[in-house]
């Protein structure tokens, strides 16, 4: 993991695009409700640079809808639709690109990764935020995700290397 860097510490390079970021692990740990200043700068920085950010998350626990409002009030930014879980495709609904790119930026493989390849976006890992709080749950999905993500997504490239290739063979 030490090629990763924390969210709030990335020097992200894009602007003028639909940002879908992932919450927990990503910019607070599991279940956490208010972002470190730095991790507001960050926002902010992103926003400034013309980029819409939503904030997405697979989070089912407790008040998670009204705990991901209240990060997106003091973040400044709209969340995506709380009833569809990541990689789906529904997860997004209600973005509008309209021309733009869209960057999903998170901690996973096996969500963030996968969203962003089902939707030919740019998938932007961060370093996985960790809390000694967390649940064991938590801790065995980020352990099944750190074996299984990287294969997950190659597995992906490579059917998808192989349909164009099928499509580029065919008469």
């Amino acid at each position: 993991m030490g090629e990763f860097q924390d969210f709030e510490h990335h020097a992200f390079d894009f602007s003028n695009a639909v940002v879908a970021l992932d919450v927990d692990g990503t910019i607070v740990p599991d279940c956490a409700s208010i972002a470190s200043e730095a991790v507001v700068r960050k926002v902010e920085e992103l926003k400034q640079r013309g980029n819409e950010v939503w904030l997405c998350s697979n989070s089912r626990r407790g008040d998670y809808a009204q705990r991901l409002a209240a990060l997106g009030r003091q973040l400044g930014v709209e969340v995506c639709p709380v009833v569809f879980r990541k990689p789906s495709l529904l997860a997004l609904k209600g973005l509008k690109l309209d021309g733009r790119r869209l960057v999903v930026i998170g901690d996973k493989d096996l969500t963030d990764g996968l969203l962003a390849r089902r939707v030919g976006a740019q998938f932007i890992k961060v370093r996985r935020r960790l809390d000694p709080a967390d649940r064991l749950s938590s801790k065995v999905a980020n352990l099944f995700d750190n074996v299984f993500g990287p294969i997950a997504l190659y597995l992906w490239d490579l059917q998808r290397a192989l349909i164009a290739r099928l499509r580029r063979t065919r008469p």
